[in-house]
């Protein structure tokens, strides 16, 4: 026989079920709050890529952008970007801070012909440059970082988000370099790593294991265009980290105006350090290379 219940029992049981199943307040409708991120802008096209990959994955992000450095497109990407003069590191503190930021990420970097040029220091900027004494480029990231991280802020991977556009080990084209080019793409990643540890340049232009060009202040695109000059064609460029990388930033790029300067000059190959090296607009530089007969390589330490 069914057991009966009084209809002050079967309320509180209907109360019951009531609470544990989906409703308006349940934990299917309810939004999780989205995670904030800072991000520091630099320049080139990886802000953007990244600040759209980020956004996908649902990240808010509050962006400081550097003036003369950030393209402008940042600003028709997000929402909240603060615009800084390089060397401003109080405000870009203040900003994070008040935006309740604990963790960001630095994304491309800041051209030393820039540095030069467009340098405004805040009080706490140029602080910041008395105290330190290595001024290369990766002690004063460092210490930036130490200088956001002071005040809470953790740096995280600057390949946060976009691991699928970093370098994998292995020929990336359909063509495959030549014995002749070989040679020169390893002599040129042993050479490239003696002047990468020197704080010199990451890039090398090489022809018959010859270094024709170092890059220095220029940046590599100038680099390929005056080893061009020199090497006249058949040349490899060849681009690295330096020796114990900080992949938080100032992680090595190229991109499809790297690989079209390359075609200009007359160069044949482009070698770089597999997972430390970050491919802008991949499958277009990829496509690009195939199409232009140039092979590109990513080769381990």
């Amino acid at each position: 026989m069914p057991l009966s219940r009084t209809r002050s029992e079967a309320s509180v049981v209907s109360a019951n079920l009531d609470f544990y199943s989906p409703g308006p307040y349940s934990d299917r409708s309810i939004s999780h709050p989205v995670k904030k991120l800072g991000l520091i802008a630099g320049n080139g096209k990886f802000p953007l890529i990244f600040a759209e990959q980020a956004t996908k994955e649902g990240y808010s992000l509050v962006a400081v952008a550097h003036r003369g450095e950030t393209v402008k497109e940042i600003d028709d990407l997000l929402e909240d970007v603060t615009w800084i003069y390089v060397g401003q590191l109080g405000k870009m503190i203040r900003t994070f801070l008040r935006a309740g930021i604990t963790e960001a990420v630095m994304a491309g970097g800041i051209r030393k012909v820039k540095f030069l040029q467009n340098f405004r220091p805040d009080l706490r900027g140029a602080k910041f440059l008395a105290r330190i004494k290595n001024k290369d480029d990766d002690a004063l990231l460092r210490g930036v970082a130490e200088e956001l991280e002071s005040e809470g802020i953790k740096i995280l991977n600057s390949t946060l988000c976009v691991p699928q556009i970093v370098a994998s080990e292995g020929v990336l084209t359909p063509r495959s370099p030549s014995a002749a080019e070989w040679e020169d793409v390893r002599f040129g990643f042993r050479v490239a790593k003696e002047i990468g540890r020197l704080g010199i340049g990451q890039t090398i232009v090489v022809k018959k294991q010859i270094v024709v060009a170092v890059e220095a202040l220029e940046g590599t695109d100038a680099a390929i265009e005056r080893g061009g000059k020199l090497a006249r064609s058949g040349f490899v460029v060849v681009k690295v980290s330096k020796p114990e990388q900080d992949l938080r930033f100032d992680v090595p790029a190229v991109g499809v105006a790297t690989l079209r300067q390359l075609r200009e000059a007359g160069g044949t190959v482009l070698a770089v350090e597999a997972g430390k090296t970050i491919l802008l607009e991949k499958e277009l530089l990829l496509k690009q290379a195939e199409d232009f007969g140039i092979s590109v390589v990513a080769l381990c330490d």
